[in-house]
C-alpha cells in the first residue's frame, strides 16, 4: 500500500491541538475580523491542521444559533489568474453560493457582488488599454461619470468590456489607474459581503489558504493583499498555511523599492514588520525529535497494512499521541508493545512493525523530523519492494535491509556511488566485520568514531553502518538494482537526453505519444525498462489516484510495445492503494495485458481487492460488470 501524501483528517502527529485552539480564537473573536498563520516547513503538516480546522468547525453553531461557514483556497491553484485578488474574491463568492442556502433577498446581494467583481475584472484587464490609464488629459469626473453609466446599464463582462472599448479613444487621455477605479468597487463588494454575510445568517466566516508558499512571489504577495482588504470586513477569519521563509522571500522580492538596501537585513526586518502585519496569530509548528519521529515512522508502517478504521490500529494511534503530548518523557514504541496493543492484528504487520524499529532512528536523523520527507520515504522503499517482487526478484531481497540502502542512497550519497567498486564477486562488502569491531571498540572506549585514512568518512557513516540489520555477508548487488533512480539509469550525456525526452513524451496526450510509437519500439529492453520506473516514480510521488494519473496512458502504449514489460505495469497497478483508486482504474488495461496472458491472473486478484477494499462507486461498478 502506498501511503497518501494528502492532507489527512487522521492525526498521527498530536496537531489536532493546533486546530482545536485555532478554532477556539476564532469563536473568541466574535464578529471582528482575526487573521491566524500555520508556519512551518513543506511537509510540516500544515494542509492537515487546515484540514483539521475545517472538519471541526463545519455545522457547528455559535452561542447566537449562528452558524461557522468554513472555505477553503489553494493560492497554487489560482496561480493562472491574472489578478489574485480577484480570484481570491471570486472564489469566496463562489463558494459561499454553492456551499450555503441563501434565500431570495441573498440571491440579489449576490448578483451585486458579482457585479462588483466583474467591473473589478474589467478595470484591470481592460483598463490599461481601452480606457488609455496611464496619460491623458480627460477629466476625472468625467471618467467616473461614464464608468458610472457603464455599471449601471451594461451588466455582464463581455458587454462592459465591449462598451469601454467602444468609448476608449475619448476617454484615453484620463490619468486614472486600475485600482483608482476599483476602489469604490471594493467599497461596495465589502458593504454588500456584509450583508450578504447578514442575511445568510453566518456568524463567521473563515476562509482556510493553502500552498502560498508554492506560488510565485507576485502571486503570494496579491493574494496576501487581498486578505488585508478582507480584514475590515467584519464576521470574517482567515487561516493562512504558509511557509514563513517563503513568505518572506516573496515580499522582498515584491517590495524592492521599500528596502532600503544599505541597512544590514534591512530587507528581513521589512518583511517580519509585513508578516506581522498581516498575521495577527502565529503557530509555528515544531519539527518531530528523535523519539516522535520513531513513534510516526511506527503508525505509518502498521498504517500501511491496517485500515485508519481498525480497532486495534485506533488503540495504537492514540497510544502514539499520549507518548507524543508528554515530549520530556516520551518513549519510542518497541515491537513487545505494539504486540500487546494490536493483538490479534499483530501477525498482519509483524514484518513492518521489525522495519520500522530497524530503520525510525536513522530515518528519523536524515530527515529533520519532517513527516513529507518521512512518508515519502517509506512510500519509495514500499514501492521498489513491490516492483521488484513482480520483476521475479523480490525473494532476494529483505526489506529492512532495502530500507537501509535506500537510506545511504539518499543521505551519503557519494559513498553509496563509490562501494560497488568495493564488493567482491559476490556482491558482499568484505571490510564491514573489521569496520563494526572498531566502532564497537570506540564505543566501548567512548572515544570519539574516527579512524584510520579509508575511502569513506567513517564519521559520517557509523551510525548507517551499527544499527540493524547487519549487512555482513550480505549480496547487496539486488538491493542496488531495486535502488536505481534516473541518475543511475542514464549514465551517458546521449543516452540520458534520449530517454529523457522519452519518459517528457510519455506524460502527453495519447495522440502525441501514438505519433512516436517506432521511438517506444526502438528501446532496449533494459532502456525501456528504466523509462518505465522514471515515469511510475513520478506518479507515485504525486500520489493522486481519484482521476487516471498523467502518465498512465503512457505507460500502457509503452507495454504494447514492449510486452516483457507487462510484469512491471501489473506491479504499478497493484501497488495504487484500492481504497484511493477512481473508477478509472477498472479497465482499459487489455491492450496492454490481454485476457489470454498470464500476468492477466495477477491484474484479476487486483480487482478482486478492489470489490473489498474499492471505493464505494469502484465496488458498485465491479458489481454490475
Amino acid at each position: 500500500m502506498i501511503l497518501s501524501d494528502n492532507e489527512t483528517k487522521v492525526d498521527l502527529l498530536n496537531n489536532e491541538a493546533i486546530a482545536k485552539t485555532i478554532v477556539s480564537l476564532i469563536r473568541d473573536s466574535k464578529d471582528q475580523p482575526i487573521s491566524i498563520g500555520i508556519h512551518g516547513d513543506w511537509g510540516a503538516g500544515k494542509s492537515s491542521i487546515l484540514e483539521m480546522v475545517e472538519n471541526e468547525v463545519n455545522g457547528s453553531n455559535s452561542e447566537s444559533g449562528k452558524k461557522y461557514s468554513c472555505i477553503r483556497f489553494n493560492g497554487w491553484r489560482h496561480q493562472g489568474f491574472e489578478d489574485s485578488k480577484i480570484a481570491l474574491m471570486s472564489s469566496i463568492v463562489s463558494e459561499l453560493e454553492k456551499k450555503e442556502k441563501l434565500g431570495t433577498r441573498a440571491g440579489e446581494i449576490l448578483k451585486k457582488l458579482w457585479k462588483n467583481i466583474n467591473w473589478m475584472s474589467v478595470a484591470k484587464t481592460s483598463g490599461k488599454t481601452a480606457l488609455g490609464i496611464a496619460t491623458g488629459t480627460a477629466p476625472i469626473t468625467l471618467l467616473s461619470s461614464a464608468m458610472d453609466v457603464l455599471k449601471a446599464t451594461v451588466t455582464t463582462k463581455e458587454g462592459i468590456t465591449g462598451a469601454i472599448e467602444s468609448i476608449g479613444g475619448y476617454l484615453k487621455d484620463a490619468k486614472i489607474t486600475e485600482d483608482t477605479s476599483s476602489n469604490k468597487e471594493f467599497s461596495e463588494f465589502q458593504e454588500n459581503f456584509v450583508e450578504l454575510l447578514e442575511d445568510a445568517f453566518i456568524e463567521k466566516l473563515i476562509v482556510l489558504i493553502d500552498d502560498l508558499d508554492r506560488c510565485l512571489p507576485d502571486v503570494a504577495i496579491n493574494t496576501l493583499e487581498a486578505v488585508r482588504l478582507f480584514m475590515f470586513s467584519k464576521k470574517t477569519a482567515f487561516v493562512i498555511a504558509a511557509d514563513e521563509s517563503m513568505i518572506r522571500y516573496a515580499v522582498k522580492k515584491h517590495f524592492p523599492d521599500a528596502i532600503n538596501e544599505n541597512k544590514i537585513n534591512a530587507g528581513d526586518t521589512f518583511a517580519n514588520r509585513y508578516l506581522e502585519k498581516l498575521i495577527q496569530v502565529p503557530f509555528r509548528i515544531p519539527a518531530l525529535g528523535e523519539v516522535e519521529s520513531c513513534i510516526y515512522i511506527m503508525l505509518l508502517m502498521v498504517g500501511s497494512v491496517l485500515p485508519d478504521e481498525n480497532e486495534n490500529y485506533k488503540k495504537l494511534r492514540e497510544e502514539g499521541l499520549s507518548r507524543i503530548k508528554k515530549p520530556w518523557n516520551v518513549k519510542s514504541f518497541t515491537v513487545d508493545d505494539v504486540k500487546e496493543i494490536l493483538g490479534s492484528d499483530y501477525e498482519k504487520c509483524s514484518n513492518e512493525i521489525l522495519i520500522a524499529t530497524q530503520i525510525c532512528h536513522l530515518l528519523a536523523n536524515n530527515t529533520d523530523g519532517n513527516p513529507r520527507k518521512i512518508k515519502r520515504f517509506i512510500n519509495m522503499l514500499l514501492l521498489r519492494y513491490e516492483i521488484s517482487k513482480n520483476r521475479g526478484f523480490g525473494d532476494e531481497l529483505e526489506l529492512a535491509v532495502l530500507a537501509k540502502m535506500m537510506l545511504a542512497e539518499h543521505y551519503e550519497t557519494d559513498f553509496y556511488k563509490e562501494l560497488p567498486n568495493h564488493l567482491d564477486s559476490e556482491g558482499k562488502w568484505n571490510e564491514v566485520p573489521e569496520i563494526l569491531a572498531d566502532i564497537k571498540a570506540m564505543i566501548e572506549e567512548q572515544k570519539a568514531i574516527e579512524g584510520k585514512e579509508r575511502w569513506y568518512d567513517l564519521n559520517k557513516i557509523w551510525k548507517w553502518l551499527y544499527y540493524d540489520p547487519e549487512i555482513t555477508d550480505k549480496d547487496l548487488r539486488p538491493y542496488y538494482y531495486a535502488c536505481k533512480e534516473k541518475s543511475d539509469y542514464f549514465s551517458s550525456t546521449a543516452n540520458k537526453n534520449d530517454l529523457s525526452e522519452i519518459v517528457d513524451l510519455l506524460f502527453r496526450d495519447e495522440m502525441a505519444i501514438v505519433g512516436r510509437t517506432d521511438d517506444l519500439r526502438n528501446l532496449t529492453s533494459q532502456e525501456a525498462e528504466q523509462v518505465f520506473e522514471v515515469v511510475v516514480q513520478k506518479i507515485m510521488e504525486r500520489g493522486q489516484f481519484d482521476t487516471k494519473p498523467k502518465g498512465t496512458d503512457g505507460l500502457i502504449l509503452l507495454v504494447q510495445n514492449k510486452t516483457e514489460l507487462r510484469k512491471n505495469l501489473v506491479g504499478y497497478i497493484d501497488a495504487i492503494p484500492a481504497d484511493k483508486a477512481g473508477v478509472w482504474i477498472i479497465q482499459g488495461w487489455d491492450k496492454a495485458i490481454p485476457k489470454d496472458c498470464d500476468e492477466r491472473k495477477k491484474l484479476n486478484q487486483y480487482f478482486e481487492k478492489l470489490k473489498n477494499s474499492g471505493t464505494k462507486i469502484v465496488k458498485s461498478t465491479l458489481m454490475n460488470m
